[in-house]
């Protein structure tokens, strides 16, 4: 056996051992939608691995809060503050508050125009020139048959 290969088996029993320790999962926080983020405590590996338990265990697919989404990408170390995470909530209904304000305004403002309005709509411009479609176009020059023979 050379150096080497007692190194590949020395990393192998190494991360076997390493594997059957019991490994800690620390409650990191918790969202306002009651989704829970956790972090695996390891020593072998350079990053702890970082998950998530929604309030619906069967619902993976729900909406993350971008701060904690950024923290389970390892986009940011240390995880969101309570109070970051208070203020970008009601950042967030604030939005919501202003875009429903925008769509009602904007849905009225639509009904009273297409009232208004009764003009009909192309998918293209209709230009003056080109709506006798070609009856005044007239040849500039004629063909000299008899040079062409």
């Amino acid at each position: 056996m050379s150096k080497n290969e007692r190194g590949i088996f020395q990393q192998i029993f190494k991360h076997f051992i390493a594997s059957l320790r019991i490994n800690q999962h620390k409650l990191i926080g918790e969202d306002y939608y009651g989704t829970k983020y956790y972090e695996i405590q390891k020593s072998s590996s350079s990053r702890n691995p970082r998950y998530f338990v929604p309030l619906n265990k069967d619902n993976h697919e729900q909406e993350l809060p971008v701060e904690w989404e950024a923290w389970l990408r390892y986009r940011r170390k240390v995880p969101p503050s309570k109070e970051e995470i208070e203020k970008n909530y009601k950042l967030k209904m604030i939005k919501k508050q202003n875009s429903a304000q925008i769509e009602a305004k904007f849905s009225n403002n639509k009904s009273q125009e297409s009232t208004l309005c009764n003009k009909e709509y192309t998918s293209f411009p209709v230009y003056n020139e080109y709506k006798n479609h070609g009856q005044d176009y007239n040849i500039k020059y004629k063909e000299n048959k008899q040079n062409n023979h």
